[in-house]
């Protein structure tokens, strides 16, 4: 036991060590934050910088532990100077194995590893390194246990293992069987910015691309024309669950106030809540990309989301980023060993978990079945979303072979060039596709997501007692013309950020495609409708359940939409422009000056009072009918308006604003009206 003592005394050092040299590197990389948020972190926040790093000293002894166990078979009866060399190269010989199961779970880091070592590892996908190592690891723990224990205790231990073993892979839990219920369960599954393309039966460029969602299709209305107000989360899941437009619900930037969230919580049209008044069940399951719904109380009674994204969450994220091996080893442990271990983690993008979030889901579907109450779930995922972290395979399905260019499994993004610059409007065309390639493999992500989902609602017996919605909060940029990555920055390019796929599967309901031009403030109101309640007269949405059904015609509805808030100047956004308008643009500072954090509310960024009156009055607003988009930009001295027709033109190439149409006074009346009808 004495040597064990020694050697573990050498491993905490050798630990303690490496955590010191990572504080020093956390400090480093502060300077490239804007200057006030790093002014925050050194200041009023000193003191939870500080905790954090401390925070994350117990990961380093669990390696330090873990080394110790998994070393010993190997280090034979070394002493001293010579043992500290030994414990070395057998550390960095267990840790090298680690990585292959470690990066297999948290695929985004590969590219990261790359990155900072300036080399290619795609050599060591295509020869399954990372499974071999991960095997490697495997026989090194089946090593160390048997060192550990000898004689006869060796082999009833190993007995047990396989034993454990057996029992582990034979077991299945059997999921309740529901029972039918006076009125159906709703379930809404939706990808973070899911482009209206990237599904097969809207004819994506890419064959195979979404086979789960196809055939969930051909049983489902398929909304051709479905629009939302905000390309930005938590302002359109506000307009879903409220029926309200942005001006009405008061939600005009992903930064509100305290105030400004407190009014929305206080409005009796929440959906969840008027469900819940009705005796159903309301719960959410997401990640990060959640935050939303912990940000504001929409009424849901289960809200199992990443936490607010709040000056705290962001101390967290650069403290876990500057302890690499303890976001990589422990990232993708199951809670709550690992939200322990990793402070902070379910903020973290590559921290990602579909399946956690599935299984979460169904822990809250069956509460609902064994109480026979009917539900109303929200499960929201995020690998579609910027960094387009999907999971291993799906990170490089779509790549083309020996690609060893920039963001090779996800988008690396720094936050002081987000707050700056915003993306670069020009890159190579190789890299460009490979983006693409990279969004079609969260898209299959999801896909997949969504095939297990569908399987578990089978296996319970309620496929044919629930309402399935299929949708995204909103779409995402590409690079297509005029437009760079992200969403909601501007209206170029075609409707790619603002029209958004939505299938609906109703128990044994009509399905096909509905080509009335629809809006995500109708969501509320329709699905209340389809479950024979009355929607509040406050409610700005319409109700669209006999057109889903065809039994009225098209209401000719007019699709409002407003840009979202910019992380770096407007200008920056505006490459759909010439240098002369863009100089005309009503421009705004970025992130770094507009927002400030409010110790008040819970250590929240939000928006500068002084600043909130012109980032709305700054916004760029469009209307659209079935067939043409109207797209006003504010100016310093006039408003840049473009007018395109969207059947004849859907990327917007060809502007007809000032030809005299008529369209184009009928839709500027209908954005006139748009603000003043509905401001509160």
């Amino acid at each position: 036991m004495a040597r064990v003592r020694q050697l573990l005394l050498l491993q905490v050092v050798a630990c303690v060590a490496v955590w010191a040299l990572c504080v020093a590197a956390f400090v480093s990389q502060s300077s490239e934050v804007a200057e006030r948020f790093a002014a925050l972190a050194r200041g009023p926040y000193l003191s939870f910088a500080v905790l954090a790093q401390l925070r994350a000293l117990p990961a380093y002894l669990v390696i330090a532990l873990a080394l110790t166990f998994l070393s010993r078979p190997w280090l034979g009866r070394a002493t001293g100077a010579r043992l500290v060399a030994s414990m070395v190269v057998v550390d960095v010989g267990v840790l090298l194995c680690a990585l292959g199961p470690a990066l297999l779970l948290s695929p985004g880091f590969f590219d990261s590893v790359e990155r900072k070592l300036r080399v290619d590892l795609s050599t060591v996908e295509r020869l399954h390194g990372l499974e071999l190592s991960s095997a490697l690891f495997g026989a090194l723990v089946v090593v160390a246990v048997l060192d550990w224990v000898r004689g006869a205790r060796r082999r009833v231990l190993v007995a047990l293992l396989l034993g454990v073993a057996t029992a582990a892979a034979a077991w299945r839990p059997t999921p309740p069987k529901a029972t039918r219920l006076t009125r159906p369960n709703v379930l809404v599954l939706a990808a973070d910015s899911w482009r209206f393309d990237r599904l097969g039966v809207h004819g994506a460029a890419r064959e195979g691309l979404t086979p789960h969602l196809d055939a969930f299709a051909a049983h489902a209305l398929d909304l051709q024309q479905h629009h939302v107000s905000t390309a930005s989360t938590l302002e359109s899941w506000t307009t879903v669950l409220t029926g309200l437009f942005p001006p009405a619900h008061g939600l005009r930037s992903m930064y509100p106030s305290r105030d400004e969230v407190a009014a929305v919580e206080a409005r009796a049209e929440l959906l969840p809540r008027l469900l819940a008044a009705q005796g159903y069940d309301t719960f959410v399951s997401s990640d990060w990309v959640g935050n939303c719904f912990d940000l504001v109380d929409f009424g849901f009674a289960k809200r199992r989301v990443g936490p607010i994204q709040n000056f705290e969450a962001l101390l967290l994220e650069a403290t876990m980023r500057a302890h690499v091996l303890v976001s990589l080893f422990f990232g993708a442990v199951p809670a709550p060993f690992g939200d322990v271990l990793v402070p902070g983690r379910a903020s973290l993008s590559w921290a990602a978990r579909p399946t956690v979030l599935t299984e979460q889901l169904f822990d809250d579907i069956d509460a609902s079945v064994r109480a026979r109450r009917p539900f109303f779930g929200v499960l929201f995922v995020s690998p579609t979303h910027l960094p387009y972290n999907a999971r291993h395979p799906f990170n490089s399905k779509y790549a083309a072979p020996g690609y060893d260019g920039p963001h090779r499994y996800q988008v690396e993004v720094r936050a002081h060039e987000l707050i700056t610059t915003g993306f670069s409007p020009t890159l190579p065309p190789e890299t460009v596709q490979h983006l693409r390639d990279l969004y079609d493999g969260a898209v299959s992500d999801f896909d997949d997501t969504v095939g297990e989902v569908l399987r578990g609602l089978d296996a319970r017996g309620l496929a044919d007692d629930t309402i399935v919605i299929v949708t995204s909060d909103h779409g995402e940029d590409l690079y297509d013309p005029g437009s760079t990555l992200g969403h909601g920055t501007n209206f170029f390019g075609g409707d790619q950020s603002t029209r958004i796929p939505f299938l609906m599967r109703l128990p044994g309901g009509p399905a096909g495609k509905v080509e009335a031009l629809t809006r995500t403030v109708d969501v509320a109101p329709t699905v209340l409708a389809l479950l024979g309640l009355t929607s509040p007269a406050t409610m700005q949405g319409v109700d669209l359940s006999a057109v889903l059904k065809s039994e009225r015609p098209d209401p000719q509805l007019t699709a409002f939409a407003e840009t979202c808030y910019l992380f770096f100047p407007k200008s920056k956004a505006m490459t759909g422009l010439t240098e002369a308008e863009r100089a005309e643009v009503v421009d705004l500072a970025g992130a770094a000056d507009t927002l400030e954090v409010d110790a008040s509310f819970r250590h929240n960024l939000v928006l500068k009072p002084e600043f909130r009156k012109a980032v709305i009055a700054a916004k760029d607003r469009m209307a659209r009918n079935a067939r043409y988009k109207l797209v006003v930009i504010p100016g310093k001295h006039r408003d840049l308006v473009r007018l395109y027709d969207m059947h004849e033109d859907p990327q917007q190439r060809v502007d007809l604003a000032g030809r005299g149409l008529a369209v184009e006074a009928e839709l500027k009346a209908l954005l006139g009206q748009y603000e003043p009808a509905v401001a509160p």
